[in-house]
């Protein structure tokens, strides 16, 4: 594979090895993509520290042992492997470790709203003080975390309202990329009027 392919190989469920000296190498965390009519998801072991700079990284994923949900009628099938631009990517759960401590800078967070195809995504954007938000979200690499996060959108006939800790929104197809005024209320409702 080339520099700009990044390859994961994913378990469907996670699973405790129940050996006495069994230690894993790298934390077991989830890693689900949201597609324009699919979500991709299982379970990766991440030996990066961000899982940010990776996607930044690499123009294509190839992932192995997935499971696939086609969101127009809700089913879920299972595939062998999944190859996934980048730029097809609207949003990524974050989950795991932060990446080393040593390497974070100051920063304040600003609300903001996502838009892209079938998604609203909501979080707190981090800019260093000083630096416009705004300014942080359009010039960042294409995948941009928003912490304390939620993710709106529809499976077959139910619309769900996910809570994420930290979700990598792709800035490139947003249709909508806005940095809010503090709202009154923190969750979808009360920027369903934004």
């Amino acid at each position: 594979m080339d520099g700009a392919t990044l390859s994961l190989v994913l378990e469907r469920v996670a699973e405790e090895i129940h050996e006495p000296e069994f230690v894993a190498y790298a934390p077991l965390v989830s890693f689900e993509a949201f597609l324009p009519a699919q979500r991709v998801f299982g379970w990766i072991r991440l030996d990066a520290d961000r899982l940010t700079d990776l996607l930044n990284a690499h123009e294509t994923l190839r992932l192995e042992n997935v499971l696939v949900e086609d969101l127009g009628i809700g089913r879920t099938v299972s595939a062998d492997e999944a190859i996934v631009r980048r730029s097809e990517i609207i949003a990524v759960r974050a989950s795991g470790p932060r990446g080393d401590a040593t390497r974070r800078l100051p920063t304040r967070t600003h609300p903001a709203i996502v838009e892209s195809g079938p998604y609203r995504i909501g979080g707190r954007v981090h800019a260093a003080p000083g630096i416009d938000p705004e300014q942080r979200l359009r010039e960042a690499g294409p995948m941009v975390p928003l912490t304390d996060a939620w993710l709106e959108y529809r499976s077959g006939d139910e619309l769900r309202c996910d809570w994420i800790e930290t979700v990598i929104v792709n800035r490139e197809l947003a249709t909508r990329l806005e940095v809010l005024a503090e709202p009154d209320g923190a969750g979808p409702a009360s920027l369903q009027g934004s």
